[in-house]
C-alpha cells in the first residue's frame, strides 16, 4: 500500500488544484460516466478520503483529524465533497435520481458499491458535514431494505452515520 498522508498533497487536491497519482483531478472523477465509475476502483477512495487503508486501492490518500481541521477552511473542499455526494447519489440512482432498475443492478449481497456507500457515509461525517451524511443515509438505507442487502451491511451503514468515526475502523 502506497498511502499519501502528506497534508498539504491531499487539501491540494481536495481543493482541485492538483491531480492524483494517475493524473486525475477531482473534478475528473466526478465526472466520470457511469461505466466509468462502475469499473474504476480507486476514484472513490480520492473522492471520499478516509483515515484508513483501503483494501481495493494500492495507492489513496489517507486523512488524519490535522488534516480534516485545515482542509474544512477550504469552501472548495466542502463544495467538491458535496458534489462527490450528489454524484453518487446519481451513479446509485438515489433520491431524486431514484431508478429502480439502476439500484437493482448494485444494490445486492457482495457488490463492490455497498462499502462505496459505507465509506461515502463515513467520509461526509469525517468532514463535519453530519446533514449530508444523514442526508444519503436516509435515502440509501430504504433502497437497502428494498433489495433485501444483508443485515450485516445495512449495520455496516448504521455504523458509518453512528459510530466514533476516528476511533472506529471498518
Amino acid at each position: 500500500m502506497n498511502a499519501i498522508t502528506n497534508k498539504d498533497e491531499i487539501i491540494s487536491f481536495l481543493r482541485g488544484l492538483s491531480k492524483d497519482y494517475k493524473g486525475r483531478s477531482y473534478d475528473d472523477l466526478v465526472n466520470q460516466n457511469d461505466i466509468d465509475m462502475e469499473k474504476c476502483h480507486d476514484a472513490i477512495q480520492y473522492m471520499f478520503c478516509l483515515h484508513e487503508f483501503s483494501r481495493y486501492a494500492h495507492t489513496c490518500p489517507i486523512i488524519s483529524p490535522e488534516i480534516v481541521n485545515e482542509a474544512v477552511q477550504y469552501q472548495d473542499v466542502i463544495d467538491n465533497i458535496l458534489k462527490a455526494k450528489e454524484r453518487m447519489e446519481k451513479f446509485l440512482a438515489i433520491g431524486k435520481y431514484e431508478d429502480r432498475d439502476k439500484q437493482r443492478k448494485w444494490c445486492r449481497n457482495y457488490n463492490h458499491n455497498l462499502l462505496r456507500v459505507t465509506r461515502v457515509i463515513r467520509c461526509l461525517r469525517l468532514f463535519g458535514l453530519k446533514e449530508a451524511a444523514l442526508d444519503f443515509y436516509e435515502k440509501v438505507k430504504p433502497v437497502g431494505e428494498h433489495f433485501g442487502i444483508s443485515d450485516f451491511t445495512l449495520r455496516k451503514w448504521d455504523s458509518a452515520y453512528t459510530d466514533d468515526v476516528w476511533n472506529t475502523l471498518q
